[in-house]
């Protein structure tokens, strides 16, 4: 297959927090790794997979604070988004939706025992939580629910769009993917030991940072992740596809096009950041220890992406010092039953607003 070596920018070259791995690192994965196997959920051959990924890392790497408990359930956190996307990778939209029921329902309800012959994701679901919460203030569980309801929701849609071909636009695209990265789940569990008022979580300044935060996650695990994802072909739901068809270029101009983007959303991060508004003492240590959360998350999902096996096998670290990549070419020179791009924005969001989610349209051009 033809393909083009691309130099993949660093999106975090302008980011000042630096790489920082949480030292109850090794207990957590050996703990969490423990726990995940006695389920049996892959063969051989994809637990092996699955270790070589070690999520136990990731988790360490995004989640600076916390004591071995917290650190336990950021890991089990990991575990049940990549149990859950393997699940669903393959399926369509209705086994999708009966599997993302399940899981809420297991989440919701960890005190609840599961019906017999019911797929694992629930229970897995349920014995998270049932351990999570134990450590968890009210308002970490509260938006963990809720924005695990709107990742499940989203990647029911994803598997719709997989099913009938639909490709995006880059606009359209960042209102499903900032529910399907799991980001927002993800930066739930940064508060596990705060308590911040909800009127302060939700100041525009916070919300505004916590989207930028998960767009550059996004957009770096698309940069790393196309290649892997053009071999098992599931990269429609991509921003390096998104916007070669948009855009009509390659993947050496598509992988420009994020940096520069990418770059912008880093500024606008750093830039709120800044006008952060003081609320006094007590409050503003819990509002300086949420926004470092979120941009260790940004370092060290970065960080992850080649010091672990998931997207560059063991050339992580060559790739990194590099930044070269062997990309294939545009999704339609291979796959003829992709579509011509559709600037179908309008319908797209009405569906995301049906679903219940948060649209934005207009950052995906920003930059």
């Amino acid at each position: 297959m033809a393909g083009e070596l691309v130099n993949v920018p660093d999106l975090l070259r302008a980011w000042p927090w630096e790489r920082n791995l949480n030292e109850h690192y090794e207990e957590a994965k050996a703990a969490s790794l423990e726990w995940f196997t006695g389920f049996q959920a892959f063969d051989p051959k994809s637990q092996d997979a699955f270790n070589r990924c070690d999520f136990a890392k990731l988790a360490m790497l995004a989640y600076r604070y916390g004591d071995i408990a917290r650190c336990r359930t950021s890991t089990d956190l990991m575990t049940l988004f990549y149990a859950f996307d393997e699940y669903t990778d393959v399926e369509d939209e209705f086994v999708t939706r009966y599997m993302a029921d399940i899981l809420m329902d297991g989440l919701r309800n960890p005190d609840k025992a599961r019906p017999q012959g019911e797929c694992f994701l629930g229970e897995i679901a349920r014995q998270f939580w049932a351990l999570g919460r134990k450590t968890s203030s009210a308002m970490a569980e509260r938006h963990l629910i809720e924005s695990m309801q709107l990742y499940v929701d989203g990647v029911v849609l994803q598997s719709e769009d997989r099913t009938h071909d639909r490709l995006r636009t880059v606009d359209s695209y960042w209102a499903l993917r900032r529910h399907t990265s799991g980001c927002l789940p993800s930066f739930a569990l940064v508060e596990l030991e705060l308590d911040m008022p909800e009127e302060i979580y939700r100041h525009p300044l916070l919300e505004r940072m916590r989207d930028c935060a998960l767009y550059i996650i996004s957009a770096g695990n698309d940069l790393y992740s196309y290649p892997v994802e053009r071999a098992r072909g599931h990269a429609l739901h991509n921003l390096v596809t998104v916007v070669m068809h948009q855009m009509d270029v390659g993947p050496q101009e598509a992988a420009d096009w994020i940096g520069a983007w990418s770059d912008s959303i880093v500024r606008d991060f750093l830039e709120c950041r800044a006008r952060l508004p003081s609320w006094g003492v007590e409050v503003d240590i819990q509002v300086k220890q949420y926004v470092d959360g979120l941009a260790y998350w940004v370092r060290g999902n970065d960080d992850w992406s080649f010091e672990s096996q998931r997207y560059f096998g063991t050339t992580g670290e060559a790739v990194r010092r590099t930044r070269e990549v062997f990309m294939p070419p545009r999704v339609d020179a291979l796959d003829a039953r992709l579509p011509a791009l559709r600037d179908d924005i309008a319908g797209d969001v009405e569906r995301l607003k049906i679903a219940g989610m948060q649209i934005e349209v207009g950052d995906g051009l920003a930059g």
